[in-house]
């Protein structure tokens, strides 16, 4: 008996489970690396069995390259996860956990009055409701300059946060007593420079264009991380300010507990932390 040339088990693939808004609602993407329904939104798929195996694998979540596979294969809209800016990153993983396990998840709290751990379930619906990316639309106006200002991409950031982690262990490495003064002092200096250098970059990256008094719009990388490391100070603390404070404002919102702690029984406000490497257990 001959095989059917289409699958008869398509019809039990995966759906979609659930329709994402984006919050960049698709700003900030390069030309045709996303497709956006006409709503504005993108489906989200559950995960497979491979896609957990993958999300749990610890080498692949240090470069990002588990997380880029899960993004594909759970948001097929998006045609470079590396891409993805990183205002929509966190909103994609949440939907993608809420498709895969439902809404519900637990996380641990520590009451800071008498110190009782308990565990707590948050809606994760909730969560993406309250999500607020900060003010990215307004220039920074100084010194007759007009700095526009964008998140940066994933990729961006997992490259950054790979050399932080290569400098935290070098500076671990450094508490080798069997390592010489001299040594020592050498490495450090060197890590210093790598660190002034990644936070040069970050701020260069985060810089969509730079307009000058006469019109003159730079969008040239090279010429933004050029001219950031020879304008004055106060410009530069200007757009560190607003990246800091658009850092704060996009903060989770805290979740109100009540301790269960008999003696205690105390309300406290809990951070919800959206950490990569335990969410999808």
């Amino acid at each position: 008996m001959s095989q059917p040339s289409i699958n008869p088990l398509a019809k039990h693939f995966r759906q979609p489970a659930l329709y994402l808004k984006l919050p960049s609602r698709g700003k900030w993407y390069s030309d045709n690396s996303i497709d956006l329904t006409a709503t504005g939104e993108v489906p989200i798929y559950p995960m497979t069995a491979k896609d957990e195996l993958t999300i749990k694998t610890p080498d692949a979540l240090l470069n990002g390259a588990s997380t880029v596979s899960v993004l594909s294969s759970c948001c097929p809209s998006l045609r470079d996860p590396w891409q993805v800016p990183m205002v929509d990153l966190d909103p994609l993983l949440i939907a993608i956990r809420i498709a895969s396990y439902g809404k519900a998840m637990d996380f641990k709290t520590s009451c800071p009055h008498c110190n009782h751990d308990q565990e707590m379930t948050a809606d994760l619906n909730a969560v993406l409701d309250r999500v607020n990316i900060g003010d990215w639309e307004t220039p920074i106006e100084t010194n007759g300059l007009s700095i526009t200002i964008k998140p940066q991409t994933y990729q961006d950031f997992n490259e950054n946060s790979r050399i932080n982690f290569d400098e935290q262990r070098i500076m671990s490495m450094l508490e080798d007593e069997n390592i010489s003064v001299e040594d020592r002092t050498a490495q450090f200096n060197t890590m210093f420079q790598k660190l002034l250098d990644t936070g040069m970059r970050q701020i260069s990256k985060s810089i969509a264009s730079i307009t000058t008094e006469d019109g003159t719009v730079v969008t040239n990388p090279e010429f933004i991380a050029e001219f950031l490391n020879n304008c004055d100070r106060a410009i530069w603390n200007k757009v560190k300010d607003r990246l800091d404070a658009i850092r704060r404002e996009s903060e989770y919102a805290k979740v109100t507990v009540t301790c269960e702690n008999d003696a205690c029984q105390k309300e406290y406000e809990s951070p919800f932390v959206f950490d990569q490497a335990n969410f999808f257990v």
